[in-house]
């Protein structure tokens, strides 16, 4: 067993070397590349990968149209082949829901509905306790 390559202690070294560097550079790849997007982020990612507009700035743009009111949710999506922060935002004294439209692009609301509590389909059904 002389002649064994786990015998000698050069082979043993250099593949160390070599591990070693190719564990440095994908760590520095890594962290150079933070928003790389894992398999498993599927669709919510590649539609987060193209707004411009960041969900807070999304939100301060709706509640500038609805003073006194709260975000209920925000959401990003497609919408008519452009992509859309929903956010819904809840005015305390009234109750009532404000759907606030803003483009993910230029932060520009696009639109704005409200809405009685019990209007939506989700207020309206019986929760399951």
């Amino acid at each position: 067993m002389n002649g064994s390559i786990a015998s000698r202690p050069q082979f043993i070294i250099g593949a160390a070397r070599k591990l070693t560097i190719t564990l440095f550079v994908g760590v520095a790849f890594a962290a150079n590349y933070p928003e790389t997007i894992l398999a498993e982020d599927g669709a919510k990612a590649s539609e987060g990968a193209h707004a411009h507009i960041t969900k807070s700035q999304a939100e301060k743009a709706a509640l500038a149209k609805v003073p006194g009111g709260k975000v209920k949710t925000a959401k990003l999506g497609p919408e008519n082949g452009q992509l859309i922060w929903s956010i819904d935002i809840i005015t305390p004294l009234t109750k009532r829901i404000v759907a606030v439209q803003v483009d993910a692009q230029t932060g520009k609301v696009l639109s704005k509905l409200t809405e009685k509590p019990g209007d939506r389909a989700e207020d309206t059904a019986p929760s399951q306790k």
